[in-house]
């Protein structure tokens, strides 16, 4: 029964695979007949990224797909990395942590060179985050409160 099982396990991994391989050669051909631009790096980020997120809900399921790669952003693709933006920090630490190894398997399917990285919009934003914190104590302060008058 043992046996079994895990025969059963590796055909299903098996047909995995080669559903993703198969999605890709399709895609791929779509890719072909619209003739992108693949050569911006922008543009490419943003292709490969639809491929990998469509793929990473297959394989984890919608309800993981949902939580953790929903709000993902690809932001560029450099020197063989897709980078990758996600809301905050705690973020890209457990997608860094339980899926990237995944992300990077599902790309190199695509490109054997490429690898992921997932940064924080705090990381890759900084000053926006420092200026909007600085605006929003600013305008705390001066708020008043209920039968408070200008001259106290």
């Amino acid at each position: 029964m043992l046996i079994f099982s895990s025969l059963m396990k590796k055909a299903r991994v098996l047909t995995r695979k080669n559903n993703l391989k198969t999605r890709w050669t399709q895609k791929q051909a779509r890719l072909k007949e619209k003739s992108l631009n693949l050569a911006h790096p922008v543009v490419k980020a943003s292709y490969t990224w639809s491929i990998i997120s469509d793929q990473l809900c297959d394989v984890l399921g919608p309800e993981v797909h949902h939580q953790w790669f929903r709000q993902v952003k690809p932001v560029v693709i450099s020197d063989n990395v897709l980078i990758l933006e996600v809301p905050n920090h705690f973020s890209a630490q457990w997608i860094h942590t339980h899926y990237h190894e995944l992300t990077d398997v599902l790309l190199s399917v695509i490109d054997s060179k490429l690898s992921s990285f997932f940064i924080s919009q705090f990381e890759r934003h900084p000053a926006v985050n420092l200026k909007g914190s600085h605006l929003l104590e600013g305008s705390t302060s001066k708020v008043k409160r209920h039968g408070e008058n200008d001259e106290g």
